[in-house]
């Protein structure tokens, strides 16, 4: 049984989100860490399966990594800045790395714990607009690790 995209409301929303959040912890305390990766990759399945079709439109090559987090690199064009991550999907052109990979698997947090999803642009876009487009300043650019995504030397 699905949900009417015409009846989606706040309460829905929240239903979910507090799916995802009892997931998280349920997992915690399961399977340690193992189980709050799995709850953060099926909390943010649904955009990160659209992200990987975008990708794929942009010739992104696509590896699943052991975080369950996704890199497609080699894309031409469609991500912003450095890199973008929708869900568990980083998109980015030739910036890989581990540091940059753990600093994009925080985002993949980010985007799970607010709502899977749909709140966490609103808010990291709050957040752009509050500094004035300086990354060193984001809350969220902050809590992902400033250095480890490349803004600091």
């Amino acid at each position: 049984m699905g949900t009417d995209l015409h009846t989606f409301s706040p309460d829905v929303a929240r239903r979910r989100r507090g799916l995802a959040v009892a997931l998280a912890v349920a997992g915690l305390l399961v399977a340690g860490q193992g189980g709050v990766t799995v709850a953060r990759a099926v909390a943010n399945l649904p955009l990160s399966a659209g992200a990987v079709v975008w990708a794929n439109v942009h010739s992104g090559h696509c590896l699943v990594r052991d975080d369950l987090t996704v890199s497609c690199g080699q894309m031409q064009g469609g991500y912003a800045n450095a890199g973008t991550t929708i869900g568990n999907v980083w998109l980015y052109g030739d910036k890989d790395g581990s540091d940059r990979q753990r600093h994009e698997a925080r985002h993949s947090d980010q985007w799970a714990m607010f709502s899977g999803g749909p709140l966490f642009p609103l808010l990291y876009g709050v957040e752009v607009l509050r500094t004035g487009g300086d990354f060193h300043g984001n809350v969220f650019e902050k809590w992902a690790g400033l250095h480890d995504g490349g803004y600091l030397p």
